[in-house]
């Protein structure tokens, strides 16, 4: 599972000059599921479990705001990169992708949505597989 992951992550990095680092994380833990960064001084899994917490936050302030309503993206910006978290609906994990500021982040935006349907393929197959 963790390599089909982080080759859907690798993919993107590919398609993303300003690509620096992503992850599908655990909600729960803050654990990186999968991983890939361009770069080895970025801490990509501090950053996941760091980033979790966010995720967590923003969850119950906008249950607290709009009652029903559901996150699909959360913009963190910085001097000098992106982070995009994607929610993943109905899953136990997000995504989060970091790019520096002169990435399109439209694009990146759309290339997490378009591996979206991949990432949850991928785990529910491994979830049913230990079911069995």
């Amino acid at each position: 599972m963790r390599k089909k992951l982080r080759t859907i992550l690798e993919n993107i990095a590919a398609d993303l000059p300003g690509y620096q680092a992503a992850a599908v994380v655990a909600i729960d833990d803050g654990l990186a599921v999968a991983e890939f960064s361009k770069s080895t001084s970025i801490e990509t899994e501090a950053a996941a479990a760091y980033l979790a917490s966010i995720v967590k936050s923003n969850s119950k302030a906008i249950k607290l705001l709009t009652g029903n309503q559901k996150t699909d993206d959360i913009l963190v910006t910085t001097d000098q990169s992106y982070y995009l978290i994607r929610d993943l609906q109905d899953q136990p994990v997000f995504m989060f992708l970091m790019t520096s500021r002169e990435e399109w982040l439209g694009k990146a935006r759309l290339l997490l949505q378009e591996s979206e349907p991949q990432i949850i393929r991928i785990l529910t197959e491994y979830f049913t597989m230990d079911d069995d």
